[in-house]
């Protein structure tokens, strides 16, 4: 599999709006609690996994416009609908060298539209996390 090299042709849906252009970072987390399961004796800490997190965070320039971030974002931080966020490393069809990384279903707990100061470019973070029923981060190669 080739090595990713700088990030400057990433893919990101939104509910299956392509807002790529507005896109300054992506983070996306897919962790297990440790569980500690230690018992009487043991010389170490022993650990298994417990419940997963599942997130992905998008670093936005704001943008008014009709179809781009505001009027595709600012209606889901309201909304208990799931919906899918996808990344991809490039914007190229999914493979095994281009999976996505898919929220499929998620909800938007943070929508700030613009997060700026003077001189600066006005830009915000949305974060998305798995919603009730959700079966967390995937990655589709097709």
């Amino acid at each position: 599999m080739p090595i990713v090299g700088a990030a400057t042709n990433m893919l990101v849906l939104v509910n299956g709006v392509d807002l790529s252009d507005h896109v300054r970072g992506v983070h996306t987390v897919d962790t297990r609690a440790p569980v500690d399961v230690t018992a009487m004796g043991a010389g170490y800490t022993q650990e298994t996994k417990g419940l997963g997190e599942a997130s992905i965070t998008i670093d936005f320039l704001s943008d008014f416009s009709a179809g781009k971030t505001h009027a595709t974002l600012q209606p889901l931080v309201g909304s208990t609908t799931p919906v899918a966020v996808e990344v991809r490393a490039t914007n190229a069809a999914r493979s095994a060298t281009n999976p996505a990384v898919l929220l499929g279903s998620a909800l938007l707990f943070t929508y700030n539209a613009i997060d700026a100061s003077i001189g600066d470019a006005a830009e915000f973070s949305a974060e998305f996390r798995n919603a009730p029923g959700g079966s967390g981060i995937t990655y589709p190669t097709s």
